[in-house]
């Protein structure tokens, strides 16, 4: 689902139980009082610096035009590249863009990790169908 579909969905939705999602979802809407402001009170709750950090890093390690050396191969590179970019997003609170710095990293974070995707998806497509190919659960080649 879209980020903006889920979005639109939760502001037209009074429970979970009309998503269909039961008690599997937490989400909570409120409004800042004055004299407090958003900006102020996001970055009081939220450590900003540390996760534009983690989006900095995820472009050194990934945008230097070749993949971390541990990763052998595409599904290699995949799996890796996908795991820390689940890492790194899962910690984001996924603030509104209104109320973050300019320069904020993670879009650009985001445009390398899907380039990258894109690039190594059809090597490591073809090196997880060989493996699957020749694998036989009784242990005999």
């Amino acid at each position: 689902m879209g980020e903006e579909r889920g979005q639109a969905l939760l502001r037209r939705a009074t429970s979970g139980a009309e998503l269909g999602l039961g008690d599997r979802i937490r989400a909570f809407r409120g409004e800042v009082a004055a004299p407090t402001e958003v900006g102020p009170l996001l970055r009081t709750a939220f450590d900003i610096d540390v996760i534009a950090e983690g989006y900095r890093d995820f472009l050194v390690r990934w945008g230097g035009g070749s993949a971390p050396g541990e990763a052998g191969d595409d599904l290699g590179r995949q799996l890796l590249l996908h795991t820390d970019w689940l890492d790194l997003v899962r910690r984001d609170p996924h603030l509104p863009a209104e109320h973050l710095p300019e320069e904020w990293p993670a879009a650009r974070a985001e445009e390398l990790f899907r380039e990258l995707a894109h690039r190594f998806g059809p090597g490591a497509s073809r090196i997880a169908h060989e493996i699957l190919d020749r694998w036989d659960p009784s242990g005999s080649i």
